[in-house]
Order: C-alpha cells, then sequence, then structure tokens
C-alpha cells in the first residue's frame, strides 16, 4: 500500500502530466487557428467561415492555456 508521501507525489506528477497535455493542446489549437486564418486570406470562397473557424479556435487556444496555467499554480502552490 502507497504511503501518503507516495500518493502525494503520484498526484504532482499526474498534475505535471495534465499541465503539459492541456498546454499542448493550447499549442496544437492555436496552430490549426492560424491555418484557418491563412486560408481565409487565401479562398474567398470559404473566407467567412474560415475566419470564424480561427476566432473560435484561437478563443479555444487560450482557455487551454488558461487552465493548464492553473493546473501549473496548483503545482507550485503545494510542491
Amino acid at each position: 500500500m502507497p504511503t501518503n508521501e507516495e500518493k502525494y507525489q503520484a498526484l504532482l506528477k499526474d498534475l505535471r502530466d495534465l499541465g503539459v497535455y492541456l498546454h499542448g493542446r493550447g499549442e496544437k489549437t492555436h496552430a490549426l487557428s492560424q491555418q484557418f486564418a491563412e486560408n481565409a486570406k487565401k479562398d474567398a470562397s470559404n473566407r467567412d467561415f474560415d475566419i470564424n473557424q480561427s476566432r473560435m479556435l484561437d478563443y479555444q487556444h487560450h482557455l487551454w492555456h488558461e487552465i493548464g496555467n492553473l493546473v501549473d499554480k496548483l503545482i507550485k502552490q503545494y510542491e
């Protein structure tokens, strides 16, 4: 049976992994947002759709990072 210290260290590791995942999702979403923004400049036929997708994905990008930053804050608080 794991000790409380082992459980605590495992929880911190899981939080670190979660933070990395969240920031990674933020970066992937940002890259996709940029692709839609670039496509909006090139292809007028779907410009409105591409701009809306880019905005939505950019918003998600910020949310992923905001949640990741909250996880990072928790890690720093309890380390």
